[in-house]
């Protein structure tokens, strides 16, 4: 299994409509490809991984990396591994970082928007937001992320936010 995550710039900030659709139609593509993963946007910058077999998730990088919708995309992590993905639960998901009650409830204090885009350069860093925003997800969806194992690559729902 091979684990990219990596960092981008919103060409121009999407609203949280526009987002979820990104990230529906992604996951819907991700679980035909047999690939999982997760995206976390803060202030324009997006911090994504990607799951799953090493020249589908090259290819899905490499098509990513061309959309214009954002810039600077930056490799971060590229990771072989065998087991099961860390990032399993959903075919893809995303979660906005924009509230103070997401990094009160995850990290203990808000996060000011120039530490975030000068640590989102740093794959331990990312790797951690990531991880935590996934657990954060599955503690709102209710879903216990051990079980990721049995349940692999969900489409996520989205309310109106």
């Amino acid at each position: 299994m091979l684990t990219i995550v990596y960092r981008s710039e919103a060409v121009d900030r999407l609203p949280y409509s526009a987002l979820a659709d990104i990230c529906l139609f992604s996951a819907r593509k991700n679980r035909e490809l047999g690939v999982t993963g997760f995206l976390v946007e803060f202030e324009g910058i997006f911090l994504q991984v990607l799951e799953g077999e090493p020249d589908v998730v090259e290819t899905l990088f490499a098509h990513i990396a061309a959309d214009t919708r954002h810039s600077n995309v930056e490799l971060l992590l590229r990771e072989t591994t065998v087991g099961q993905p860390n990032f399993g639960f959903w075919a893809m998901n995303f979660g906005p970082l924009d509230t103070p009650t997401f990094w009160q409830a995850v990290f203990g204090s808000p996060v000011r928007t120039e530490e975030f885009r000068r640590r989102s350069h740093d794959a331990d860093f990312a790797l951690d937001v990531l991880a935590r925003a996934y657990m954060h997800a599955c503690i709102a969806a209710d879903v216990d992320a051990a079980t990721r194992d049995l349940v692999r690559g969900n489409i996520p729902c989205f309310e109106a936010a």
